[in-house]
């Protein structure tokens, strides 16, 4: 096949030591003025004389080819001289004659990003020949996106073009690439479409902090579409379906079924992002996730779109589903550079990774006056923000208040409103007060969300005056908070050892598009154990790499994942050494392929069962045949083992007056209703062998005395109790407080102890004991309480209803756990997408201007005049106008 000039050139550049020379001593040059300073002692390699007009000429003809490889090298000569020129590193005079070319370039490339962010820099001196502006001009008529207010990069349009049309879809690219971008343009034209009218379109997201963002980001794209209405929640009241034609919903795995049984909505398009989940080895949830997509595809004649980060074959999520694997795209091309460095205080030396050439590191010596980590990064971000990863919430916290002492106070009113918004909603001693003073933020998935928010929307505004956030794997699960330096201070995610692949969605946040050109990783090693061997490699190579599942095509003789499911299946224990991820996981695929066998469906976990296990379908049809539960039951609930839900299920039978878990004249004002609900729970759901196994377990497990389990279930009782009453977050906390103080003690996990748990006597007045019990007191609302104890209230009331009728199947505590409330107005309103605070505002407030029925419908929302009430609470206004943009009042306030 012939080349074209731009690519036969290219190749020779490539292969030419011209080129490489110049391109190495460029890269060196900018690593040596980022770790030494511009004024810095160079080595000789870099201190001779750079060509840049020649380096220039190179990458002209490169943004010309089609190989993906010349055209990243010619991006990265043009971001890092904007580097060197951004410290000084060379001659001003030099400044119009790079940008000039840059402008070219970057029309050449595509690159409409890198165009805004030079244009940010500087005034073009040199404009681009007229054959560019034709060129300019062609793209951006033909790459503008749905809502024509951007243009499309060349790469994020290749994809957009193979999506056209397309029912089955998956596309991978770096992190820098904008998959969410090209997620909500298409969007925005799909939900356009006549034929979407009285239907829905679900976006699945890992994690309940990225529906938030999801949700907030999709509805300021779609706010100029008035009959489409954005949701996190699987209701959809009688006032949303007459008030919007159209749905998107924006849930977990956990929330698309439970939206599935009864959904008043068809699904027309499930975009499936982060989908590298579905397939995770590490992640308990991942079956969860492929039982939802399968479920979704089973009931509805579902259009399937998936998303991943940089991978080869995206592809393997259409294989998983059984679908044809033409319907795919691998994008290289980055949209913004990176350089990576190791600084090893344990070796002593920096190591700067060269990314097309080197065949060796390059390395230094660690400068005198870098002691510790927190050193690095303090002097390597310089005025720049910094993201900080530390594999666990508590480290991140503690780094966090660590680093932050090093620094001066920083006076910025943003900073103290964010200050007053932590002291009023969770605690005056919360440790992140103290950080933001310096500039400094925490973030991890155990914070409340709205606070999460706001860290997230000051660090991201132009010039914030919040410098660094500490972080932990909510960075690998989708969350966009970009910055220009990100400090990687761990080789682990949680206790497990980073992947190449979460290592590159990882750091695929250094680099902010449209402000940087580029951005920097740099990896600290100060203990023997870290960053060697294959994660040291991390850091070196770049790309992407092939993701593998058992599920499909699995190498000839692998059979560990089946067997252990037949243990499951056929009663036996698995073996040692096999972790409580492990054993949660395969009981859930356990599940799933027990509902396959019931429902004759094939797929690829039931064809490589068969193909893998002797007597396999005798296993599974004995087993399809022992179970009691209803199946529809099971299919909300894989990760509830069947065997517990078989036997709720014939108590139920057997004693129709004990299924009713909570009476409808229960005192929820009492502790004590909490209690015998939990205590059913633990004894008719085995929690002594399903959860009290892991650092997250409901429950201490079980010995010689029922003490401290029912001590323990007694403190989850309370917090029920306090959560569903509407009780605000800092009460709680309060609250919880008050019980350490009665109990007199506290016991914390201490990774810095040999025995892993401390005990100390508790002290009030000691920020440390008061930040312990605000971080166990998240972590159970959001994990232990709005997680798994939810998961089995709502199992127990599903099946109560199939049991006994709704009538008799008493409270659904679930519903009060999901919502933070008893209040049937407050709940409405959440489900309308209202939070849980601005709700309650608005029920106990306001609640003239709702109209809910007697089973908890929204029936009508007053909403001019509840805005016009609103006025004088800015938080409840805000969300009012986001959830209604299009209505005349939200107009009249937002101008």
């Amino acid at each position: 096949m012939a080349k074209t000039i731009g690519t036969g050139l290219s190749e020779r550049i490539v292969a030419s030591e011209g080129f490489v020379g110049s391109f190495r001593q460029l890269e060196r040059l900018c690593a040596e003025t980022f770790l030494l300073g511009s004024g810095g002692n160079f080595s000789a390699e870099v201190s001779e004389e750079l060509d840049v007009p020649r380096l220039l000429r190179f990458a002209d003809i490169l943004s010309h080819s089609e190989f993906p490889l010349h055209r990243e090298l010619s991006y990265t000569v043009i971001a890092l001289l904007h580097e060197l020129l951004a410290t000084d590193t060379l001659d001003p005079d030099l400044e119009a004659t790079v940008s000039g070319f840059t402008e070219a370039i970057m029309i050449e490339l595509g690159n409409f990003p890198a165009i805004k962010t030079l244009r940010r820099r500087s005034e073009l001196e040199l404009v681009p020949p007229q054959s560019k502006e034709v060129t300019r001009a062609l793209k951006h008529a033909i790459q503008e996106t749905s809502q024509g207010d951007a243009v499309f990069t060349d790469a994020q349009a290749t994809i957009v073009r193979s999506l056209e049309g397309a029912s089955f879809f998956s596309f991978s690219g770096p992190t820098s690439l904008g998959k969410s971008f090209i997620i909500k343009d298409t969007l925005y034209g799909l939900v356009q479409k006549p034929e979407i009218a009285n239907r829905s379109i679900v976006v699945l997201v890992p994690t309940k902090a990225l529906i938030t963002q999801t949700v907030a980001d999709l509805r300021d794209v779609l706010a100029d579409l008035p009959d489409v209405h954005v949701s996190p929640h699987p209701q959809l009241s009688y006032f949303l379906r007459k008030q919007f034609s159209r749905t998107v919903f924006v849930f977990t795995p956990e929330r698309l079924l439970s939206y599935l049984p009864e959904a008043p909505r068809e699904i027309d398009y499930l975009f499936v992002d982060e989908a590298q989940k579905v397939i995770s080895e590490h992640d308990t949830r991942s079956p969860l996730y492929y039982h939802a997509i399968n479920e979704t595809l089973r009931k509805f004649a579902t259009k399937l779109i998936f998303a991943s980060p940089n991978i080869d074959n995206p592809e393997i999520f259409l294989q998983l589903f059984q679908k044809s694997s033409e319907g795919s795209v691998a994008v290289p091309e980055r949209t913004v550079s990176q350089r990576r460095y190791l600084v090893d205080f344990v070796d002593r030396k920096v190591s700067h990774f060269e990314q097309h050439f080197g065949t060796a590191d390059n390395e230094y010596p660690v400068p005198p006056q870098w002691s510790n980590k927190f050193d690095v990064v303090r002097e390597l971000s310089r005025s720049n923000q910094s993201i900080v990863y530390i594999n666990s919430a508590r480290g991140t916290v503690t780094g966090a208040c660590e680093f932050a002492e090093s620094l001066p106070d920083k006076t910025d009113p943003r900073l103290d409103a964010l200050a007053t918004f932590a002291a009023e909603n969770v605690h005056e001693d919360y440790y992140l007060i103290r950080c933001l003073k310096k500039g400094v933020a925490f973030h991890h998935g155990r914070m409340p969300q709205d606070l999460r928010d706001k860290i997230e929307e000051l660090f991201s505004l132009v010039n914030s005056p919040l410098q660094f956030v500490f972080c932990t794997s909510t960075l690998l699960e989708g969350v966009n908070l970009p910055a220009k330096n990100i400090f990687v201070l761990s080789d682990r995610h949680g206790l497990k050892m980073l992947t190449r692949l979460d290592f590159e969605n990882l750091i695929g946040r250094a680099g902010r598009l449209t402000y940087d050109f580029s951005g920097n990783v740099i990896c600290i090693r100060d203990r023997a154990s870290a960053w060697h061997g294959t994660t040291r490699e991390l850091i070196r190579g770049s790309g992407t790499h092939r993701a593998e599942s058992f599920l499909v095509n699995p190498r000839k003789g692998r059979k560990k994942e089946f067997t252990d499911i037949e243990r499951i299946l056929t009663g036996k224990p698995l073996p040692k050494g096999r972790s409580e991820e492990a054993r949660k996981a395969t009981q859930q695929y356990a599940s799933i392929l027990t509902l396959h066998e019931l429902d004759g469906q094939s797929s690829p976990l039931k064809d490589y069962f068969i193909d893998r296990i002797p007597n396999a379908k005798d296993i599974l049809k004995k087993v399809s045949l022992s179970v009691a539960v209803p199946p529809d039951i099971l299919r909300s609930t894989p990760d509830i083992p069947s065997i517990s839900q078989d036997g709720v299920w014939n108590r139920m039978k057997a004693d129709p007056a004990s299924a009713r878990l909570v009476p409808t004249d229960a005192d929820l004002t009492k502790t004590s209703t909490y209690l015998s609900v939990l205590l059913r729970l633990y004894s008719e759901y085995d929690w002594n062998g399903q959860e009290s196994v892991g650092s997250d377990s409901l429950v201490p497990k079980w010995k010689t005395s029922a003490d401290p389990i029912t001590a323990r279930l007694r403190y989850w009782a309370n917090l029920t109790r306090n959560w569903t009453s509407g009780k605000p977050l800092n009460q709680i906390i309060k609250g919880s407080i008050r019980y350490y103080e009665r109990n007199g003690e506290i016991t914390f996990r201490d990774f810095e102890s040999e025995t892993t748990y401390t005990t100390e006597p508790f002290v009030k007045s000691d920020p440390r004991h008061i930040n312990l019990v605000i971080e166990e007191t998240l972590l159970d609302i959001e994990v232990g309480l709005r997680f798994k104890i939810m998961r089995y209230l709502q199992n127990h009331y599903e099946l109560a209803r199939l049991a006994v009728g709704e009538e008799d199947a008493g409270i659904n505590l679930a519903s009060l756990v999901e919502y933070g409330t008893s209040n049937t107005v407050a709940i409405a309103l959440q489900d309308a997408g209202l939070s849980r605070a601005a709700a309650l505002k608005v029920a106990t407030d306001f609640g003239e201007f709702v109209d809910v029925s007697d089973d908890g419908d929204l029936i009508d929302l007053k909403i001019n005049e509840l805005i016009n009430a609103a006025a004088s609470e800015p938080e409840v206004l805000d969300e009012l106008i986001e959830l209604f943009p299009r209505h005349p009042m939200s107009e009249e306030v937002a101008e």
